[in-house]
């Protein structure tokens, strides 16, 4: 019996065996089955994904093609647009610029009428007076035999036409001037009292009527005074550097071939000038003491150093401040009614000059300066407010008016 149970025990046993492995090897199957069935369904799924991303890739690659031509397209279109803001800048600067010169345009128009009938009044005007000077004093000339009444410091083209006008030609009339004949002169041009004595016609018109050979004479002892001259504080310049000195009011254009002869040539050697080189260059040229400080030519070189030479340039801007002047306190004035401000001690020609140009022509204007008119005025005739103060314009002015 025991033996029987233990047969079947073992026969039992055996069979669950069996049955274990056939299970197993039936799930061996089954999943090996299964992962082939689905590896082959993933393969395929693989590939379609492959595909795909190999597509994403084109697509992609296609797409940042397409964005860097946007960017360059992007980048050309800003670059249209600087240019176009530049185009546009430089059309309204050229408009600026237009409007500006039809204005000035406009500004030269109306002066250069003003300056017309301002002639032809004042030639009107001379002839009517012509009658008052005495020829027998002086002399007459024709205008064949005129000399170039230029070359006399203070006599500008303007005052050589009036003179012209009244058949004075020569440096041997202007020689032969009495006292009499140039208060009849000064009045028949209409030119600022005093200032024909002042700026020395008459001596200067004897010293030009020598002959060439007294003149060459003189500039070549002129030249043997050039040791005189400190180069090393002035500069030194080349005759092929010249520049028109006689843009320096004052200086005429015998001055001018003196100045030559010494090797001054430039703005900028006069600007650099000190009181000692002054002393020495008016003795060198034999030139009348105090002149260049009356004449303040070291302020005007120093100026046309800084417009290049441009006189009208340095004028102009001073024109252009006209605006900070109160004439609603110092009243109005016009050319016609002008005084010869170089009468006041310390306004030289040039100062005189851009004081018309602000609008100042007489005494009584200076004589209602304020402190803040002197101040004002001071900056823009680029000098010291000490100096109009120390120099007393405002009461000189006053007893001027009162004269």
């Amino acid at each position: 019996m025991t033996t029987l149970i233990f047969l079947i025990a073992e026969t039992k046993g055996g069979a669950i065996i069996e049955i274990l492995l056939l299970l197993l090897v039936a799930a061996i199957i089954g999943y090996i089955t299964s992962w082939l069935y689905f590896k082959s369904i993933y393969k395929k799924r693989k590939e379609i994904l492959e595909f795909e991303r190999h597509e994403f890739n084109n697509r992609i690659i296609n797409l940042n093609a397409e964005i860097s031509k946007l960017n360059n397209s992007i980048s050309e279109k800003d670059m249209e647009i600087v240019h176009l803001k530049m185009g546009a800048k430089a059309l309204n600067a050229l408009q600026k610029e237009a409007v500006h010169e039809t204005d000035d345009m406009k500004l030269k128009n109306k002066r250069t009428e003003q300056l017309l009938y301002n002639k032809d009044e004042a030639l009107n005007q001379l002839l009517q007076r012509k009658h008052l000077l005495d020829y027998k004093s002086f002399g007459t000339a024709t205008e064949a035999e005129k000399d170039d009444l230029k070359m006399i410091s203070g006599i500008s083209t303007l005052i050589e036409e009036r003179l012209h006008a009244l058949d004075i030609f020569t440096f041997r009339q202007i020689s032969k001037f009495s006292p009499h004949d140039i208060e009849t002169i000064n009045d028949a041009i209409i030119y600022f009292s005093g200032r024909i004595e002042k700026d020395e016609w008459v001596a200067q018109a004897r010293e030009l009527l020598n002959s060439d050979e007294m003149q060459m004479e003189l500039l070549k002892k002129i030249r043997e005074r050039k040791a005189r001259i400190h180069y090393n504080r002035i500069g030194i310049a080349k005759i092929e550097e010249a520049e028109d000195l006689t843009i320096i009011s004052g200086v005429g254009g015998w001055i001018k071939k003196k100045l030559n002869a010494l090797d001054i040539y430039t703005f900028k050697q006069i600007s650099n000038f000190t009181e000692d080189d002054v002393q020495t260059i008016t003795e060198a040229i034999e030139y009348f003491p105090g002149r260049i400080e009356r004449d303040e030519w070291i302020l005007q070189a120093s100026e046309l150093v800084l417009k290049e030479g441009k006189k009208s340039e340095v004028l102009k801007s001073i024109e252009g401040m006209k605006e900070r002047i109160y004439f609603d306190r110092l009243g109005l004035a016009y050319l016609h009614q002008a005084n010869n401000l170089t009468l006041i001690n310390g306004i030289g020609i040039w100062s005189e000059e851009r004081l018309n140009m602000l609008g100042i022509y007489t005494f009584e204007q200076i004589s209602k300066l304020s402190p803040l008119d002197v101040e004002t005025i001071a900056e823009i005739l680029n000098i010291s407010s000490d100096r109009i103060d120390k120099d007393n314009w405002i009461n000189q002015a006053s007893e001027l008016v009162k004269n």
